[in-house]
């Protein structure tokens, strides 16, 4: 019986937001899910939709919800590809964590190969918006890793909300309000881990607020192995 209600209590909890795969590891893991959290080392990607405003402007309210709602699936089913963890939605925007509640090595791989997987389906989207209203949106996304408090923040009588606190998600956030339309800003830490596996431009320091020193970023363009390249990268190398 037991057995039984903790498994409906991490069901309940996690499975609207991670997926399916990642909830039977929690479950087998017979990992605690208590109030409180734990400092991790995790990757976290910001998703927002660059020129939204103006279109909803523009479109009937039912219009409206319908492109919401398909830009949400269009991340919420990357993220679950790439085993990330969809941590809320912020009003046109999303927020995801990959290597938590699970941890995965490979966490900041699977944050940028989840940001490539909506930006392919981002540019149907906006095709698609173009010709049916004249207007089409893009997404500006921003992924950072590091450590981070991740855990339970709530009531466990009322409700418990999984998310992550800190430094690192506060860059990552950033970096997203950097993005130019249809731009991947990755930070320095996911280059070092990852930068080899993708096509990558040096942006160069840029101030970020929150920061009192710039902070070097990249534009991710694709994989390496897109053009048979291995670690290439833009043509600012070394600047």
């Amino acid at each position: 019986m037991n057995e039984r209600r903790e498994r409906n209590r991490v069901t309940n909890l996690f499975g609207r937001f991670v997926p399916k795969t990642v909830v039977d590891e929690l479950l087998a893991s017979r990992e605690a899910i208590k109030v409180g959290g734990q400092r991790r080392d995790i990757s976290v990607m910001f998703v927002d939709i660059r020129g939204f405003t103006p279109m909803s402007e523009r479109l009937q309210p039912e219009e409206v919800i319908g492109v919401l709602n398909e830009y949400l699936d269009i991340c919420t089913k990357a993220v679950f590809l790439n085993n990330g963890t969809l941590d809320k939605f912020i009003g046109d925007g999303v927020m995801a964590l990959f290597g938590a509640p699970i941890h995965y090595p490979n966490h900041p791989e699977l944050a940028v190969r989840a940001a490539l997987e909506i930006r392919k389906h981002a540019n149907r989207l906006e095709e698609e918006c173009i010709r049916k209203w004249g207007v089409g949106v893009k997404f500006g996304i921003g992924i950072n890793c590091g450590p981070a408090v991740v855990g339970n923040i709530g009531s466990e009588m009322l409700r418990l909300d999984y998310t992550a606190i800190g430094d690192t998600v506060n860059l990552a956030a950033r970096l997203e309000s950097n993005a130019k339309p249809g731009q991947i800003l990755i930070s320095e830490e996911v280059y070092h881990r990852v930068g080899r596996l993708f096509k990558l431009e040096d942006i160069g320091e840029i101030k970020v607020k929150g920061k009192e020193k710039p902070v070097r970023v990249f534009a991710v363009l694709g994989t390496a192995e897109d053009d048979g390249q291995t670690g290439a990268m833009g043509r600012r190398e070394g600047a």
